[in-house]
């Protein structure tokens, strides 16, 4: 099963067929799993990025699978600001050897109470532990977007009040 976003107005109606699709899936159970990279984006190996919560909102069994790449042969990892796809495919393909760490954890079915996204955190946190990566609570997309100004100033003005309230500026405690 393939689902391709066209545009940005298709994207409600891309999340409702995608969701429709794949609950029909699931209550096939002729059908095999679904395999799901619930970041939606790739980083460079040291953490784990927010889960978009559509994968987990369909009820059914996860079945989580931590990845890590080792890059001391070769890394596959691809900064695609920085590298066009072919330096990154002669990269790759010139490597020694490109080494994964794969883990298949136990399955996990989302609680009684628990919400959609409190499931894709604890399915996180679990794969995050597993491959030994930090959790962090953004979306990888961020990365492509630039910051807006009005975010970096609101950033400044609490950095500013939480370094005068602490003392570390005045009565010469400059640190």
């Amino acid at each position: 099963m393939q689902i391709r976003e066209s545009s940005v107005k298709n994207e409600a109606y891309t999340a409702v067929f995608s969701l429709r699709r794949i609950r029909e899936h699931i209550a096939d159970k002729a059908k095999l799993p679904i395999l799901i990279f619930p970041e939606g984006t790739c980083i460079n190996n040291t953490s784990v990025m927010m889960f978009k919560k559509g994968s987990f909102e369909v009820g059914g069994t996860i079945h989580p699978v931590a990845i890590k790449y080792d890059p001391r042969f070769g890394d596959a990892f691809w900064n695609s600001t920085k590298y066009s796809m072919l330096t990154y495919s002669l990269n790759v393909l010139t490597s020694w050897a490109i080494v994964c760490n794969v883990w298949y954890l136990p399955p996990m079915v989302k609680e009684e109470e628990e919400d959609a996204v409190h499931f894709a955190n604890r399915v996180k946190a679990v794969i995050a532990a597993r491959g030994g990566m930090s959790v962090l609570p953004w979306d990888g997309g961020l990365k492509r977007k630039k910051v807006k100004e009005s975010f970096k100033e609101e950033q400044q003005k609490k950095y500013c009040q939480l370094v005068t309230e602490n003392g570390f500026v005045g009565n010469g405690n400059v640190y």
